[in-house]
C-alpha cells in the first residue's frame, strides 16, 4: 500500500529434463547490517533464488515480504537495507533507511517499509513515513508501506515455501507452451491433472512456481 492510504516421451512434457537455473549475482551491499544481536528481535536470512544470495530480514513480517518479492512477476530484483536518506522532520533532520529496495521489470525503483499496522498510528512514525514518501517521490521513486494486512496469509506463505525449490528449475520453452495450451483447453485444470498430462509432478510444480502456465 502507499503511505497515502494511511495518511523425452511423446506426450507433452514426458521425459523432459529440468535443469537448475543458477546465475551468479554480485554480492549485495547494505546501507547497514540488518542481522545483529543488539536489538533482541526475531531475525534471519532468506535464501533468495531470484537474487542467488542471502537476504537479511529483521522481523517475521519482513520474512513474509521476502517471499512475496521472490515470487512476484513484477519484481526483477530486491535487496534489504539499500541506502540511507537524510530527511527533514518537525524535530530536525533524521536518518531513514528503507527496509527493501525493489527494482521492477519496467525499470522503476520502489522502496518498501515493512511495519505492523499499529505502528502507523504513532504520530512520529507516521510523520517520518509521510516525509519519506514525499521526498522519494520527488526523486522519482515509488514508496510503499506493507503491513500484516498485505503479508499475513499463512496458506500463501506455506505455498511459497513449498514451491521455492522449484524456482531453480529451468523449463524448456516448448514444455511451457504445451502446458499453457493444456490449461486453456482443460475442463478441470487442477495441479494433479496437469501433473498427469506432463508426466512429472515436479514439472507441474516448477511451472506453477514460475507462473509459466498463468501468463
Amino acid at each position: 500500500m502507499s503511505i497515502n492510504s494511511y495518511g523425452g516421451r511423446n506426450s507433452a512434457g514426458q521425459g523432459a529434463a529440468l535443469r537448475l537455473n543458477i546465475t551468479p549475482q554480485p554480492k549485495a551491499e547494505r546501507a547497514r547490517e540488518p542481522v545483529t544481536r543488539s536489538r533482541g528481535l526475531v531475525r534471519g536470512q532468506h535464501s533468495s533464488t531470484k537474487m542467488n544470495c542471502m537476504i537479511g530480514w529483521e522481523s517475521q513480517l519482513e520474512q513474509k515480504a521476502c517471499y512475496h518479492f521472490e515470487f512476484s512477476p513484477v519484481v526483477k530484483a530486491f535487496r534489504e537495507q539499500p541506502q540511507t536518506f537524510y530527511l527533514p522532520a518537525s524535530m530536525g533532520m533524521f536518518r531513514y533507511t528503507p527496509d527493501f529496495e525493489l527494482i521492477l521489470h519496467n525499470g522503476e525503483i520502489c522502496y518498501v517499509e515493512v511495519k505492523p499496522l499499529s505502528k502507523l498510528f504513532t504520530p512520529k512514525v507516521l510523520e517520518r513515513l509521510q516525509v519519506a514518501h514525499q521526498i522519494l517521490a520527488e526523486k522519482g521513486y515509488h514508496f510503499i508501506v506493507l503491513t500484516e494486512d498485505e503479508l499475513n496469509f499463512p496458506h500463501r506463505i506455506r505455498n511459497f515455501s513449498n514451491l521455492r525449490p522449484y524456482l531453480r528449475f529451468q523449463i524448456p520453452a516448448h514444455i511451457s507452451e504445451q502446458a499453457k495450451a493444456w490449461v486453456e483447453q482443460a475442463t478441470d485444470p487442477t495441479l494433479e491433472a496437469l501433473s498427469r498430462f506432463l508426466g512429472f509432478r515436479s514439472t507441474a510444480f516448477a511451472l506453477l512456481a514460475q507462473l509459466h502456465s498463468c501468463d
